[in-house]
C-alpha cells in the first residue's frame, strides 16, 4: 500500500493563496452604498413615511424593501403569525403581537414589512423566503386594513389629517384609518375630550373584518401624553386605558391584530422621568396578559442582515466563505502554535463556523456592533451598523483594498465623519481628542501614537490594536477588551504574531489615554499615567538625565577578577604583571558619535592605552587588559531609559500630584519607577556592550548579547567575565588544566636556560596568544604538571640535591616565586652523596661531631647544659628541627630551655640563607630571649675590595643593619650565622612557642643548616 503524502497547514494555505478570492472579488456593494446615499434619512425611514408614501424608494416599493431585507427567524414569525390570524388561516394566533429590543434593533424595519406585506404582498420571488406557503395561501383572499400610529409623528394632541379631520388621540387617528368619517363618529366625543373609549365602541369599529393595527414608538409618545392634563388625570392614563380596551377587542374579533413595540432598558426612552417608567410597566403588565413577546432579530441575524442590506451578492451559498472561513482558523491555530495567547473560541475548533456564520464581517465587527456600540442610547444597532459599514464599504471597494473579512480595524478612523460618528455623534466628544492624539492621524494633523508605532516598527498592527481596543471601550457597561481578545480582533491570516504583541507593547508605553488593568485594555478621556510620565519627561533636563546615567554606569562595573577603571576618570593604567583591569568607556569619549562602530577598526583611544605605558612607552603587559565601549547606536534608548527613571521618581516625590491620582495609579507609579531603575540599568549595558580583547594578532572586537531585566547581573564585570571564560579567554579556578608542552612551546627560547618561576606569569601578561591569569594557582598547577611530564625542572633556593624537582626525582613543590628556578630537562646532575653541613663529609647516620642525643658537635651556642640533654639535626630546618624534638621526646624529655641553629653558606645564596634563618625567631613568644650571631665576608667588584661583617646582639639591635646587609649580600658572600634562643622559664617540647619554630622552620627555613635543642634536665 502506498501512501498518499498530506501537505502541511502552511502548504495548504499557500495552495489556496493562488486562488483566493477576496471581498473585492467576490462581493458587489449596492450602487446606493458605493453612491453614498445611505443618509441618515433613508436609514431613518419611519412607519408613518411609508404608509403615506413619502419613504425612499429603498422602503417605500415592496420590491426594493423586501430584497433588501433578511428574513430573519424573528420577521418570519412576525409575518405567520400577524398575517396567519388577519388572514383567517391560523385562527389561534395571538391577538397582540409586541416587539422589544432597543433601538436600532430593527422593530421599525419589520412594522414596515408586515405593513408592505399586508397593504400589497411580498413580491412572488420573495414570499416563500419570509412565510410559511399555508400563510401565503390564505394572505390576500380579504384584504386587510393597516392602520398605523407612531408616537414621534403626533403631539400630545395633533395628528396628522385623514379624510378632512384632525384627530386629538391616538383612537380618533386610529378610527379614521380603518373605517373612516364612519368609524370616527364612534369615538368623536372620546377624542374631543380626549378621554379613552370602551373595548365595545372599537369592535363596532372593527365590523368583523381583517385589521392590522401598527403601534410604534409609544413610549414617545407616552412622554408627551403624561404632560396633558385631561381632568384629574392625564392624556398617558387616558391612552393607557384606551390600550388597555383596544388589547381586549382584539381578542375577542376573529381577524383584529395590534402590533406594539416596546422600547428595552437601554432605549433613551425606556426611563426618561420616574413617572414615564412607571406608566411603561403599566404597559408591559397591560400587554403581558395578551401578548406574543417577539424578537425582531437575534446576533446571529445581524451580520445577514447588514450584508443583505449592503451587498448585492447572495451570500446564502457562497463557497468562499469555507475557504476564508478555514484561512483565519489555520492562522489563529498557527498564531496559537507560536505562542501567542488567543481566546478559547479561536482555538477550540468551532472558529470556522463562527467565520462563515458573520461572513463578511468578523465576528468581533459583530460582537462589538450588537453588545458594545448598541448599549449606547444614540446608537441605534442597526441603523448605525449600517452607517458605518456604508461608509467603510466606499472607501475599501472605491480604493481597491483587497480584504478577507471586514474588521473593527477597518473602521478607518483617520476618515473625519467615521470619527465624528464614533464620538461626538453617539454622545463622546471628548474622544475626539483621544483619537487624534493616540489612535489615527487627522487630516492635516500630526501622526497619533499608533502611527508613530507602525512607522518605528513598519507594520500596520499598532493602528490596528488600537481602534479595535476604541471601539470595545465604546460601551454603557464595563469597558474594556483582554490582551487574548485584542490579539484575535486584528489577527488575519499571514500575520506575524510576535509584532502584533511587540505593538501592542509599543502602545502601552506611547499612547496618553490607553489604559490596561484587571479588565483588560481600554481608551478613556483621562489621562493615562503615560503621558502623566512624558509631561514629567519634558521638564528633565538632559545634564541630570547624562549624570544619572553615569552614575548607574559606575554602579554596575566594579572590582571582580579584574579592577575597574573608568577611563573618564584616570585613563593612565598600570602596565604590570600581577593586576587584570577592565578597562571601561564613557560615550563622550567618542566625541559625537557618543560610542563606537563594533563592525569599524579599534578605536585609536582604545590602541593607545593598549599599546603605550602611562609613561608614553611601549606597554609590556598587555595579556592584563580588556577594554569595554559604548556602542554608537544604544544612546538613544539609553538617555529614553534612564530620563523615563528620572521622571517617575519625580512622580512619585511630589505628593501634591500623587494626590490627584486614584489609589491604583498611585500604586501603579511606585510599580512602575522600580521596574525603570531596572530598565535603566538595563539600557546603560546595552549601551556599553563592546568589548575589545587581547587576540594572537591584535585586539579582537566582541559585541555582547543584549541584556534583559532577568538577566542583568549586580557586577557586571562578573558577567564580563563569563563571556571571557566562554570564549575560553582566561584561566580561573575550575578552568581545564593547561598543557605544558603547549605553554612551553608558546613560552621561546628565553626558557632555554633557568628562569625564575615568576618569569611564567609574566610570560602570561605579556602574550596575547596566551590566556589572561586570573588566578595564578592555576599556574602553580601548571609548574608541578610540567615537572611530572618531564617539560621541566624545578630548583628551590640553597643548592643540592633536595633542592631539586625533576620528573625521575620528587622534590620540592613548586610555587611561583624570584628565588625558585625552572630548568630545562636535563638539568639536574646525580653528583652522588651530600656532605654534612656540619662536618662537611659524606657519611650515615648522625654525624660523628655531634649529631644525635648526647653529640658534641653543635654546642648549643655556647651555654651549660649537659651533652645529655642537647638533641641535633641537620639538614633542611623544617626536618632537621623535628628531627631533633623527636630525639628528645624519645628521651622523655619534656621541657625546652633554648634553641641553636646556625648556618654556613658560601657563595650566590648566602643572603637568602640568612633571611630564612631570621624568619624562625618571630614565633617564640614575648619571653623568649633571641640572639643574632653573624659573620660574614662580601667580596665587592674589585677583588681586592671586600666587607667583613661581625654581629652579636639581639633582634632589636639587628633592625636598624637589616636592609644595608640584606643589598650587601645580594652579592657572594662567606656566611655563618647562628640564632639562638632562649626560655627564662623552659617551655613544653610539644607546647605552642616550639610548635611555632617548627612551623616556621617548615616554611621558610634555611634550606641547610645545623640544628641543637636544649632540654631541661629529667628530675
Amino acid at each position: 500500500m502506498r501512501l498518499r503524502a498530506i501537505p502541511s497547514a502552511g502548504q495548504r494555505h499557500l495552495s489556496r493563496e493562488n486562488r483566493r478570492m477576496t471581498l473585492l472579488r467576490t462581493l458587489t456593494p449596492r450602487q446606493d452604498v458605493m453612491a453614498g446615499e445611505l443618509t441618515e434619512g433613508r436609514f431613518a425611514a419611519g412607519l408613518e413615511d411609508v404608509a403615506s408614501g413619502t419613504a425612499a424608494d429603498a422602503y417605500r416599493k415592496p420590491e426594493s424593501f423586501f430584497a433588501q431585507t433578511y428574513p430573519s427567524e424573528g420577521l418570519r414569525t412576525l409575518l405567520n403569525e400577524a398575517l396567519g390570524r388577519v388572514g383567517g388561516t391560523r385562527p389561534d394566533a395571538a391577538s397582540v403581537l409586541r416587539l422589544e429590543t432597543n433601538f436600532g434593533g430593527g422593530k421599525t424595519h419589520n412594522l414596515i414589512a408586515l405593513f408592505h406585506a399586508a397593504r400589497t404582498g411580498i413580491p412572488a420571488d420573495l414570499a416563500v423566503t419570509f412565510m410559511d406557503p399555508a400563510v401565503l395561501a390564505g394572505a390576500g383572499v380579504t384584504p386587510a386594513t393597516v392602520a398605523v400610529f407612531v408616537g414621534t409623528s403626533a403631539g400630545a394632541s395633533t395628528f396628522p389629517t385623514v379624510h378632512g379631520i384632525a384627530a386629538r388621540t391616538p383612537w380618533g387617528y386610529l378610527a379614521l384609518q380603518i373605517g373612516g368619517l364612519a368609524a370616527y363618529e364612534i369615538v368623536r366625543g372620546d377624542d374631543e375630550a380626549l378621554s379613552a373609549p370602551g373595548s365595545d365602541q372599537l369592535k363596532r369599529i372593527f365590523e368583523g373584518k381583517p385589521v392590522l393595527i401598527l403601534i410604534d414608538e409609544i413610549a414617545r409618545y407616552l412622554s408627551a401624553a403624561g404632560a396633558r392634563k385631561v381632568a384629574e388625570s392625564t392624556l398617558a392614563k387616558q391612552t393607557l386605558s384606551f390600550l388597555m380596551a383596544l388589547l381586549e377587542a382584539a381578542d375577542s374579533s376573529e381577524q383584529v391584530v395590534v402590533v406594539i413595540t416596546t422600547a428595552g432598558e437601554t432605549d433613551a426612552f425606556a426611563a426618561d422621568t420616574e413617572d414615564l417608567a412607571s406608566t411603561l410597566k403599566e404597559v408591559a403588565s397591560l400587554l403581558a396578559r395578551k401578548e406574543l413577546v417577539l424578537r425582531p432579530s437575534g446576533e446571529a441575524d445581524l451580520p445577514k442582515i447588514l450584508a443583505r442590506r449592503l451587498f448585492e451578492t447572495d451570500l446564502t451559498h457562497l463557497s468562499e466563505k469555507k475557504s476564508v472561513a478555514l484561512r483565519y482558523a489555520e492562522a489563529a491555530e498557527s498564531a496559537h502554535a507560536a505562542g501567542l495567547d488567543l481566546p478559547p473560541e479561536m482555538v477550540s475548533g468551532s472558529y470556522a463556523k463562527d467565520i462563515e456564520t458573520s461572513y463578511p464581517f468578523h465576528p468581533d465587527l459583530v460582537r462589538v456592533l450588537d453588545k458594545r456600540l448598541s448599549t449606547i442610547p444614540n446608537f441605534q444597532r442597526t441603523r448605525g451598523a449600517l452607517r458605518l459599514l456604508a461608509r467603510v464599504i466606499r472607501r475599501t471597494w472605491g480604493n481597491g483594498v483587497d480584504l478577507d473579512l471586514i474588521h473593527l480595524h477597518n473602521l478607518d478612523l483617520s476618515d473625519s465623519a467615521l470619527a465624528e460618528d464614533l464620538s461626538s455623534r453617539i454622545d463622546r466628544p471628548l474622544y475626539e481628542p483621544v483619537i487624534r492624539a493616540d489612535i489615527a492621524q487627522q487630516a492635516g494633523g500630526a501622526p497619533s501614537h499608533a502611527d508613530e508605532v507602525d512607522s518605528r516598527m513598519g507594520t500596520p498592527y499598532g493602528r490596528r490594536l488600537a481602534t479595535t481596543a476604541y471601539l470595545f471601550s465604546l460601551t454603557r457597561e464595563v469597558p474594556g477588551v483582554s490582551a487574548s481578545d485584542l490579539y484575535g480582533a486584528v489577527l488575519t491570516p499571514g500575520n506575524d504574531a510576535n509584532l502584533i504583541v511587540k505593538a501592542l507593547d509599543g502602545l502601552e508605553t506611547t499612547c496618553w489615554y490607553l489604559h490596561a488593568d484587571v479588565r483588560g485594555y481600554r481608551f478613556s478621556t483621562e489621562a493615562s499615567l503615560v503621558r502623566l510620565v512624558q509631561e514629567a519627561e519634558d521638564k528633565i533636563p538632559g545634564s541630570k538625565v547624562r549624570e544619572r546615567a553615569t552614575k548607574i554606569l559606575s554602579e554596575q562595573f566594579k572590582d571582580s577578577a579584574f579592577k575597574v577603571r573608568r577611563a573618564w576618570e584616570d585613563a593612565k593604567i598600570p602596565d604590570n604583571s600581577e593586576d587584570a583591569y577592565l578597562v571601561v568607556y564613557h560615550w563622550d569619549d567618542f566625541g559625537d558619535g557618543l560610542g563606537v562602530d563594533p563592525d569599524g577598526p579599534v578605536p585609536r583611544k582604545v590602541a593607545e592605552t593598549y599599546e603605550k605605558s602611562p609613561g608614553g612607552g611601549v606597554r609590556e603587559y598587555r595579556n592584563r587588559l580588556v577594554f569595554l565601549a559604548p556602542s554608537s547606536g544604544g544612546h538613544e534608548p539609553m538617555l529614553r531609559a534612564v530620563r523615563r527613571l528620572l521622571a517617575l521618581e519625580q512622580l512619585r516625590a511630589t505628593p501634591e500630584l500623587l494626590a490627584t491620582l486614584g489609589e491604583e495609579k498611585r500604586a501603579d507609579v511606585g510599580k512602575q519607577a522600580s521596574a525603570a531603575t531596572g530598565l535603566a540599568r538595563v539600557a546603560v549595558c546595552n549601551h556599553v556592550n563592546v568589548l575589545y580583547v587581547p587576540g594572537a594578532g591584535e585586539l579582537e572586537t566582541v559585541v555582547l548579547g543584549t541584556i534583559t531585566s532577568a538577566s542583568l547581573v549586580p557586577n557586571q564585570t562578573d558577567a564580563i567575565l563569563e563571556r571571557l571564560e566562554s570564549m575560553d579567554k582566561t584561566l580561573v579556578a575550575g578552568s581545564k588544566p593547561l598543557d605544558p608542552a603547549y605553554v612551553r612551546s608558546k613560552l621561546g627560547a628565553q626558557f632555554d636556560s633557568p628562569q625564575p618561576t615568576m618569569e611564567v606569569a609574566r610570560a602570561f601578561a605579556r602574550r596575547p596568544d596566551l590566556k589572561i591569569v586570573l588566578d595564578r594557582q592555576q599556574l602553580v598547577n601548571l609548574l608541578i604538571a610540567g615537572v611530572r611530564n618531564g617539560v621541566w625542572e624545578y630548583q628551590a633556593p640553597g643548592g643540592g640535591a633536595d633542592s631539586w624537582a625533576t620528573a625521575a626525582r620528587p622534590g620540592p613543590t613548586p610555587r611561583l616565586g624570584e628565588d625558585v628556578l625552572l630548568n630545562p630537562p636535563g638539568s639536574y646532575k646525580d653528583t652522588g652523596p651530600e656532605a654534612c653541613p656540619l662536618c662537611d663529609q659524606v657519611h650515615t647516620g648522625p654525624c660523628a661531631s655531634g649529631g644525635g642525643a648526647g653529640g658534641a658537635g653543635i654546642s648549643g651556642g655556647g651555654d651549660s647544659t649537659p651533652a645529655v640533654n642537647r638533641f641535633h639535626g641537620s639538614g633542611a630546618a623544617g626536618p632537621a628541627l623535628v628531627t631533633a624534638r623527636t630525639a628528645a621526646a624519645e628521651a622523655d624529655k619534656t621541657h625546652v630551655t633554648g634553641l641553636h641553629v646556625e648556618v654556613a653558606e658560601l657563595g650566590d645564596h648566602a643572603g637568602k640563607e640568612l633571611q630564612r634563618l631570621l624568619t624562625l625567631a618571630p614565633g617564640t613568644g614575648p619571653k623568649a630571649t633571641v640572639t643574632y650571631d653573624i659573620t660574614a665576608r662580601i667580596q665587592l667588584d674589585s677583588p681586592e675590595h671586600e666587607v667583613n661583617i661581625v654581629f652579636r646582639g639581639t633582634a632589636a639591635e639587628y633592625s636598624p643593619l637589616n636592609e644595608a646587609l640584606r643589598a650587601l649580600l645580594k652579592r657572594p658572600a662567606d656566611l655563618k650565622a647562628t640564632v639562638d634562643l632562649a626560655w627564662p622559664q623552659a617551655v613544653e617540647l610539644q607546647g605552642p612557642e616550639v610548635a611555632n619554630v617548627v612551623k616556621a622552620a617548615q616554611s621558610t627555613g634555611p634550606t641547610k643548616c645545623g640544628i641543637c635543642i636544649n632540654t631541661q634536665e629529667t628530675p
